[in-house]
């Protein structure tokens, strides 16, 4: 059953548990990452076909987790009868005919495209340069290229929550179009993470297409901040639903499930804090940041007044869902960082953690046995919370299988009147 949110305008629809991974329900996968988005959809009954990464790294992990997904990393292509090389995983100089091909998939195949283009140009941190960015600022484009070439039944496109700032209305606007003169019904909106379970408050934008449906539903919320939350979004939904109530998942919920041995993981990394920054962190109580440090202990730079957010060398607080997880939240200094109630910062397993990644999944480096920091921190961070990807696919799914079922019996009424 489908409910309509008044002061959104949000579409939802109640999503249900479905069984494991169908190939009958084949995904191609854009800018996969370290596999957040599929692991998520995975557990809602999707099957991952094919993934296009451009990261070395991340290929690594999805290979080592998922050796069954198919990764496109051809560096080499025919073009007007020469063999040309190219950077494998770009997206920009792969036809979707060969990425159908090794996908084992022709046209109209694909139940789902989907995928988020990288975020660094629509994000509210950085430059913010949008379609302006020479290196990532047109890779929206090629999402809308294959959904227009290879045809599935729906398509999931993820980005930040800047991407719906005015100066970028034009992407979602040419997005729209696009996608509507394809033939799909559309829907967009901007979702929470902590709201489906997942220790952590996160927003992102999801623009949904699936053909056949006018207005495509996003996932009811399972979990609220409080009971009155819960009970405000209640009197804005049109309609009546059953009470299930649950409270946002917590920083200390998500640590108490860490394995005590976790440290001896070869994905686990954290970073090494001077004597001078851990004694910082010790004026620090949860929910406060660098402002509780007394001046003379501050580097000059916090003291010029460059420094004015509420995260900066923040100590995360437990009994809430942490703040988003950057690709540098292992560095306190970058954002609420600091441990609970430890004096330092988070380590790898632990932001994986927070993006509900399970524990059995592991990070990795091409040529190399351990996982670095960096690269640690920016496979986690890049990704979509697999919580909430479930989420989304779960209601995804309900609602194809409903046009499917629809199709199923016009078909059959058609050929009892034949």
């Amino acid at each position: 059953m489908k409910y309509y949110d008044k002061k959104t305008g949000t579409n939802y629809i109640e999503f249900q548990d479905s069984n494991s991974a169908n190939k009958e329900l084949p995904v191609i996968s854009l800018f996969t990452g370290a596999g957040g988005l599929d692991i998520g959809l995975e557990n809602a009954g999707f099957q991952t076909a094919i993934c296009v990464e451009l990261d070395a790294d991340c290929r690594e992990t999805l290979r080592h987790n998922r050796p069954e997904w198919k990764l496109f990393e051809k560096g080499l292509k025919i073009e007007s009868g020469k063999i040309q090389t190219r950077i494998s995983g770009d997206i920009r100089d792969i036809g979707i005919g060969e990425l159908l091909e090794e996908a084992n998939l022709k046209k109209g195949d694909a139940t789902l495209v989907v995928g988020g283009a990288p975020c660094q140009p629509f994000s509210n941190i950085g430059k913010k340069l949008g379609r302006k960015d020479e290196r990532n600022g047109d890779l929206f484009l090629e999402f809308v290229r294959t959904v227009k070439e290879a045809n599935p039944e729906g398509f999931i496109f993820e980005n930040v929550v800047g991407i719906t700032q005015q100066k970028h209305s034009d992407v979602i606007s040419y997005m729209v179009d696009k996608f509507k003169g394809l033939g799909y019904g559309l829907s967009h909106t901007i979702l929470n993470a902590a709201n489906y379970g997942v220790p952590q408050r996160r927003e992102r934008f999801f623009l949904i297409g699936i053909k056949g449906v006018k207005h495509p539903a996003f996932p009811l919320p399972t979990h609220f901040k409080d009971q009155k939350q819960y009970e405000g979004f209640m009197r804005s939904i049109d309609g009546k639903i059953e009470n299930k109530f649950n409270k946002w998942i917590s920083v200390k919920e998500a640590f108490d499930e860490i394995p005590e041995n976790h440290s001896l993981r070869n994905d686990y990394v954290l970073m090494n804090i001077s004597d001078k920054v851990v004694n910082r962190m010790k004026y620090i109580k949860q929910g406060k940041n660098f402002k509780a440090v007394p001046p003379n202990l501050l580097p000059n730079c916090w003291k010029n007044g460059k420094h004015q957010g509420n995260d900066t060398f923040g100590r995360l607080v437990e009994d809430l869902p942490s703040v988003t997880i950057r690709t540098a939240a292992y560095n306190p200094s970058k954002g609420m960082y600091i441990h609970p109630n430890e004096n330092r910062g988070l380590s790898t397993v632990e932001m994986a953690k927070l993006q509900s990644f399970p524990y059995n999944w592991e990070f990795k480096v091409k040529n190399r046995d351990k996982v670095t920091l960096v690269s640690g921190g920016k496979q986690i961070g890049n990704a979509v919370p697999p919580g909430l990807a479930e989420a989304l696919g779960k209601a995804m799914l309900l609602q194809l299988k409903s046009i499917r079922s629809k199709f199923a019996e016009k078909l059959h009424q058609h050929a009892e009147a034949n």
